[in-house]
């Protein structure tokens, strides 16, 4: 056999490190990186500085934050680094068992600890352990219970109160608590009765926190606005319902009215039109039987309003309006609504306010969708119609979804970016219009924005004194005429002026989705359920995660450490997440990201042909 060959290593240059190209790290020149670390204090310090700037600032710069930095007041720094030793742990009982049968018995020196639990002394996630001595003739023996109750007077454990909580913040009920028993090979949890009763407890104290977070909120809105002479305030407020179910079939409503400045939720309706032990009970109605169990029950049914599901909105609304004054010393002169219901109507006809009008404002995104509900339902009557041109109103190169999306989107620019002039604003609305239509033969570009920074590329030709600008994808003038009524509605000076506050109801529908999030859709809830999924969300929404600890409080138990240190990173990763999501760079890429889909959609739809339509085929 030949000898092996010897390789000298020879020593290279080594290579410079420039970054992780999967997670794009790089390592950066030493003033490049106290740059980075600069901006990165300031970042901080700018999370941490939300109340400051709540003072320092006027309502709109306020406004202009984003929503979970006008709300939340969250300490970036990290928690004391000390050891807790309190809270709870998950462990195999049998490496629990193991290690103690290690242990001499501290009676008798000789025999070892031998730990048994008690199947049959249970008290939920709680069981009942016992240590005693191995040696026959020592009699030592001591037993306890896995977890603390919550009081001298309470009989409940701390351990199956918190589960239930957990469950219920999470949106999961017995049923659900039942299988994470089972997947964690724990026993099984507290039977539906105790449940219940657990529910009823965090239900009391959760409505507490809640009261009292909408009455700090109140008086947080008072601090943008002057009291009139009766020692009222006039504000604003956003008002918006939601349901249980879609299809407004739902037995439960909800509604929020929030403060137009600092977003809050400031009081909440919750509505009901049915009750499970009505529903059990009609059968024997007109019978002495009944009129007995009616006596005692009518305080305490269910069922709080009459009305279809529809009219729930409505009605909630007048209710919340119709209090504000006696309960929060406040009255809702502006009223954002979003135009699905006679909401407005209705407290105007009940004239909450004596001679004190109420002033209608538009949610603009609302708005904006007008544009696009309006263009489909026009594309879907025509349908297969042969316009003026002979050729129907869809297609390649005419009213096509993308044109659809682009033209609500243009529409919704329009109203946003001119909300300081009804004129400039009903004009720019317009200039979408006479830009779609606009050809190299017949430009119409009148009103578009002029000057070298304007939207329009036949604008910023005519500044620049160039000839670069084409009119490559113009709609058909037959299918302009055909959206033109559409346009001349959604430009009428009515509208648009109850526009010019530039708002949205975002904050609303996002404080709906944490309701259901507690409550979910797809599964029944009873209206004690709801109640508490509400509660919870509006602790949350106004101060959040960290609401928790005071519902724990009030159900007294004391939070602990381990509870603290969650919260407070769930609070601060929220916020940091909320303000990257707010930075221009991330908007571009939410918007670039929509507008390839929505093209590929269009490709595919157009390559394909009609694969599924009802009764098509």
């Amino acid at each position: 056999m030949p000898d092996k060959k010897k390789f000298i290593r020879l020593k290279g240059k080594k290579r410079k490190f420039h970054g992780n190209r999967h997670v794009k790290v790089e390592i950066l020149p030493d003033s490049e990186a106290s740059k980075q670390e600069n901006i990165a204090e300031t970042s901080t310090s700018n999370l941490t500085a939300a109340s400051d700037e709540v003072t320092s600032s006027s309502a709109s710069e306020f406004r202009s934050l984003p929503a979970s930095k006008r709300k939340l007041d969250c300490d970036s720094s990290s928690e004391d680094e000390e050891e807790c030793t309190d809270g709870f742990r998950l462990i195999d009982i049998s490496i629990l068992m193991s290690i103690f049968n290690t242990f001499l018995c501290p009676k008798c020196k000789s025999g070892h600890i031998v730990m048994k639990e008690d199947i049959t002394a249970k008290m939920g996630l709680v069981s009942q352990l016992s240590l005693e001595c191995s040696a026959e003739k020592c009699s030592y023996s001591m037993s306890f219970y896995t977890s603390s109750r919550v009081n001298n007077k309470s009989k409940a454990f701390e351990a199956n109160r918190r589960a239930v909580l957990a469950m219920r913040n999470i949106g999961v009920g017995h049923q659900g608590l039942v299988k994470f028993c089972g997947t964690m090979n724990m026993l099984a949890p507290m039977n539906a009765n105790s449940y219940t009763d657990h529910v009823t407890a965090i239900h009391g104290a959760a409505e507490v926190v809640a009261k009292a977070s909408m009455k700090s909120a109140a008086e947080e809105t008072k601090e943008f606005y002057e009291p009139e002479e009766d020692g009222v305030y006039d504000v604003g407020i956003s008002a918006d319902g939601t349901w249980r179910r879609r299809g407004y079939s739902s037995s439960y409503g909800v509604v929020t009215g929030m403060s137009l400045v600092t977003g809050k939720v400031l009081d909440i309706e919750i509505m009901s039109k049915e009750c499970r032990e009505c529903i059990t009970w009609s059968s024997k109605k007109g019978s002495e039987e009944f009129e007995h169990w009616w006596e005692g029950h009518q305080h305490n049914c269910h069922a709080n309003f009459e009305g279809s599901s529809g009219a729930m909105d409505a009605a909630g609304c007048v209710r919340i309006f119709q209090r504000s004054v006696e309960q929060h010393s406040l009255r809702y002169v502006e009223f954002l609504g979003d135009g699905d219901s006679k909401a407005y109507n209705e407290i105007t006809e009940a004239s909450v306010y004596g001679e004190k009008p109420v002033t209608k404002l538009e949610c603009v995104d609302h708005v904006q969708k007008r544009m696009g509900s309006r263009l489909r339902s026009l594309k879907k009557r025509l349908g297969k119609t042969h316009l003026s041109d002979g050729k129907g109103i869809g297609g390649k190169g005419r009213l096509t979804d993308k044109v659809i999306d682009n033209l609500q989107v243009y529409y919704g620019k329009a109203i946003r970016n001119n909300t300081h002039s009804i004129e400039d604003m009903e004009n720019a609305v317009l200039a979408i219009f006479h830009h779609t239509r606009s050809t190299d033969a017949n430009p119409d570009h009148n009103l578009c924005p002029k000057g070298e920074t304007s939207w329009c590329g036949y604008q910023r030709d005519l500044a620049k004194n160039t000839n670069e600008y084409s009119h490559s994808h113009p709609l058909p003038e037959a299918v302009s005429d055909s959206i033109l009524p559409v346009f001349t509605d959604l430009s009428k000076s009515q509208l648009l002026s109850s526009c010019l506050h530039g708002g949205t109801q975002n904050q609303n529908e996002a404080f709906n989705a944490l309701i259901w999030q507690r409550a979910t859709k797809e599964t029944h809830s009873s209206l004690p359920t709801v109640e508490l999924a509400t509660f919870l969300a509006v602790g949350i929404f106004n101060n959040g995660a960290k609401a928790i600890l005071d519902v724990l409080e009030n159900l007294g138990i004391k939070p602990g450490c381990q509870t603290k240190k969650c919260l407070k990173k769930i609070d601060y990763d929220r916020l940091r997440h909320s303000t990257r999501k707010s930075s221009d760079k991330q908007k571009n890429k939410r918007k670039k990201i929509r507008q390839r889909k929505k093209g590929y959609i269009d490709n595919l739809s157009e390559k394909e042909g009609t694969k599924y339509e009802a009764g098509a085929f």
